[in-house]
């Protein structure tokens, strides 16, 4: 019995210290984010607007929402970074920046960002100072825990979220609202229908993706362009 009792003991401590680190990780990564990340969001950069203009105003474009900040104040409070923390942490692709649109749709084409993005391209390169802060802190992160997720892998659902952004020409907004785990927009179910689609497809040894048909653009057109009006 007393050597039963011992090893659950010595189950519950291995369980607890790999909880510990996942937290110290977690809460690490918050660190590096409000102090070195979450100011860029609210950074003037020549020829742009600052991204909190769009993105804690009334909306989330690409489920990015940001907490307004308060008459005069050019920061935000430790609890509204925490809540900016968990929307943004849904747009990365924890340890990998070049999946993550959060550091792809503000980044230039030609530089590996997406085809698309209302609000400009903040970035020219991955080597700008503002952009390599944020793939740092990417490189950091532990994959967070989703929900509603019913036919992707949640370990890759930052760079398939990518893809879909590069074959239908469309940002998050599309099928997502600032919850991403609703299913009020009915284009996530149309969505769905595709990706079981596509993996039926698949299954039979085709090779397709949203591309396939979309072409980067967010309905597929069914006649050639020689024979368009």
């Amino acid at each position: 019995m007393k050597s039963v009792w011992l090893m659950r003991i010595a189950v519950l401590t291995v369980a607890w210290q790999g909880m510990s680190e996942f937290v110290a990780a977690q809460s690490d990564g918050f660190e590096f984010y409000r102090t070195r990340v979450e100011p860029i969001f609210a950074k003037k950069r020549p020829g742009h607007g600052r991204c909190i203009v769009c993105h804690a105003t009334g909306g989330a474009p690409g489920g990015f929402g940001l907490q307004p900040l308060a008459p005069g104040s050019s920061t935000w409070t430790e609890e509204q970074s925490r809540r900016n923390y968990e929307a943004v942490i849904k747009l990365i692709a924890p340890g990998d920046p070049g999946s993550s649109v959060l550091l792809a749709h503000p980044l230039a084409t030609e530089a590996g960002g997406d085809r698309y993005h209302s609000g400009g391209r903040q970035f020219e390169s991955q080597s700008d100072p503002d952009w390599q802060v944020m793939a740092a802190w990417v490189k950091q992160i532990k994959a967070p825990e989703y929900s509603n997720v019913k036919l992707l892998s949640p370990a890759d659902l930052g760079r398939t979220m990518h893809e879909f952004n590069i074959g239908l020409g469309q940002d998050c907004n599309f099928c997502h609202g600032r919850d991403f785990a609703a299913d009020t927009n009915p284009m996530k179910a149309m969505a769905r229908k595709m990706i079981q689609l596509t993996k039926d497809l698949n299954a039979n040894g085709t090779r397709v993706s949203c591309y396939t048909c979309h072409r980067g653009e967010a309905v597929p057109r069914t006649t050639p362009a020689s024979l368009m009006p």
